[in-house]
C-alpha cells in the first residue's frame, strides 16, 4: 500500500507541479502548454506528418539543469541539449523528408507511478521520415534507448541487468476541404528487462511482464473566418507495467505494477489580432486520468482518478520588432483526485479538490537564418542587473535566468 501511495503522490507531483520540462520546445514552454492548438516546429514529435513543413533545418536545443548532492556543496550542473536536422531527398523534396535528432537522454517509459520502467537509458535512435502527396501527408517516427551490463564472479555468478524502450510512431495530415485540414497519429511504445542477481536478488531473476503503451490522438483546424481558425483536439492512452520474478508470490506482495489510461478532449482558436499579434484561447473541459495496480496481491484493490474539470489557456505572441518576439502564456486549472483503497476488511476513501495555475514568458529572436527561442524566468524583470554578473545564489532551478534556449536554422 505504501508503495503504491508513494506512486501516485508522484504522479500528482508530475501532472501539477509547474517546472521546465525536458525535451520540450521553447516556443510551446513559453505560451503555456498549447501545442496542441498551435503550428510549431516541435510538432514534429507528436503530429509527425508536419515535418515536411520544417524540410532543410537545423535544430538545436540547451536547457538548463540542477543536480542535488547530500552535501551542502550543490549547485549548478551543466545543461541538458540536443541537436537534430532534416533534409528534404530529391529536387524539391521529391522523395519526401527525413530527420535525425542527436541527444544523450532517455525519457522513462513508464511516467505514471510504480517502479517498472522508470529507468533512463541513453537514447540511441531518433528518426522520422513523411512523405508528402497532393492532399496527404505521411509520417513516421522510430525512437530507441537501451542499456545493459554483466559482469561475472570468480566463483562463476552472473551479475545481469538490461533495459530497453522503443517507440514507433505514424501519423497523417490530410485536407478537408478549402477551409480546414486534420491531424491524426499514434504511438506504440514497448519496454524489455532483465534484471539476474543485480539489483532483486531475493527475487531470483526479474524480467519484463506487462510492458505496452498506445496512444492515439487527433485534431483538426478550421478557418471560421479571416481571423479565427477553431482547433478541436482529442487524445486517448493507456498503458499497463509490471515486471515478473522467479519467486512470483513473494515478488507480488512487493511490486504490482500500475496500468490505467487518459483521455482529453479539448478545443482552441487561433484569433489573428493583427500581422504582428496572435491570441491562443483553450479549454479542455475533460481531461480524465485512471490508475490502478497492474497485477496486485490477493485482496488488494486499489483505484486512483485524476480528472480536469476544466483546463483552460491563455497565450499571446507579439512581434514586438522584425527582430524580437515576446511571448506569455498563463494556465488554470480545476481538479479532483479521489482513491479507493481495499485490502481484506480493510477499506479507505481519499478525495481532493483544488485548483491551480501556471504562467510563463519567453522571447524569440530572429537574427539571419536563425530564429533563437528563450524560456525565461519569470522573475527576470525584477533582477536584470544579475545578468551582468550572474546570480549570486544557486538554490534551485528557478534562479537561472533562462531556463532554456532553442534555435532553428534554416538552409
Amino acid at each position: 500500500m505504501n508503495k503504491f501511495f508513494a506512486a501516485m503522490l508522484s504522479i500528482l507531483f508530475l501532472i501539477v507541479a509547474a517546472v521546465p520540462a525536458m525535451a520540450t520546445d521553447t516556443r510551446q514552454i513559453s505560451l503555456g502548454y498549447v501545442g496542441n492548438y498551435i503550428e510549431d516546429d516541435y510538432n514534429i514529435f507528436t503530429w509527425y506528418a508536419t515535418l515536411p513543413s520544417y524540410t532543410n533545418t537545423v535544430w538545436l536545443g540547451l536547457e538548463y539543469e540542477l543536480y542535488y548532492y547530500e552535501t551542502e556543496d550543490f549547485g549548478p550542473s551543466g545543461s541538458y541539449s540536443y541537436m537534430g536536422a532534416s533534409y528534404g531527398l530529391g529536387k524539391e523534396a521529391k522523395y519526401g523528408t527525413l530527420a535525425m535528432f542527436y541527444y544523450n537522454y532517455g525519457a522513462p517509459l513508464n511516467t505514471f507511478g510504480g517502479e517498472a520502467f522508470t529507468e533512463t537509458p541513453n537514447t540511441k535512435w531518433s528518426v522520422l521520415y513523411a512523405y508528402p502527396m497532393d492532399k496527404i501527408s505521411l509520417g513516421f517516427y522510430f525512437n530507441r534507448a537501451d542499456r545493459s551490463q554483466k559482469n561475472e564472479d570468480e566463483d562463476g555468478t552472473v551479475y545481469e541487468h538490461a533495459v530497453g524502450y522503443t517507440t514507433l510512431g505514424a501519423g497523417i495530415r490530410f485536407d478537408l476541404g478549402e477551409k480546414a485540414y486534420a491531424d491524426l497519429a499514434l504511438d506504440y511504445n514497448m519496454g524489455s528487462y532483465k534484471d539476474d542477481n543485480y539489483s532483486y536478488s531475493a527475487y531470483g531473476e526479474v524480467t519484463e511482464d506487462a510492458n505496452t503503451m498506445l496512444g492515439i490522438r487527433g485534431r483538426m483546424f478550421y478557418e471560421w473566418n479571416e481571423t479565427i481558425t477553431l482547433v478541436p483536439y482529442v487524445s486517448y492512452r493507456f498503458f499497463d507495467f509490471s515486471y515478473k520474478a522467479d519467486s512470483a508470490e513473494a515478488w507480488k506482495d512487493e511490486y504490482w505494477g500500475v496500468k490505467g489510461s487518459n483521455i482529453t478532449l479539448g478545443i482552441g482558436a487561433n484569433v489573428k489580432v493583427n500581422e504582428d499579434n496572435l491570441l491562443i484561447f483553450a479549454v479542455e473541459p475533460y481531461d480524465y486520468y485512471k490508475y490502478e495496480p497492474s497485477d496486485p496481491a490477493a485482496g488488494v484493490d486499489i483505484e486512483y482518478t485524476y480528472t480536469y474539470l476544466p483546463t483552460m489557456y491563455l497565450a499571446l505572441e507579439s512581434d514586438v520588432k522584425d527582430w524580437l518576439t515576446f511571448r506569455a502564456g498563463a494556465q488554470k486549472y480545476f481538479y479532483k483526485t479521489k482513491q479507493d483503497y481495499t485490502e481484506d476488511e480493510d477499506e479507505s476513501k481519499y478525495t481532493y479538490t483544488d485548483s491551480g495555475y501556471n504562467f510563463t514568458m519567453g522571447l524569440g529572436f530572429h537574427i539571419g537564418d536563425f530564429d533563437i527561442d528563450a524560456y525565461i524566468n519569470n522573475n527576470l524583470p525584477f533582477r536584470l542587473g544579475y545578468w551582468l554578473t550572474g546570480y549570486q545564489e544557486y538554490y534551485n532551478e528557478y534562479d537561472a535566468p533562462v531556463y532554456q534556449l532553442t534555435a532553428l536554422y534554416h538552409f
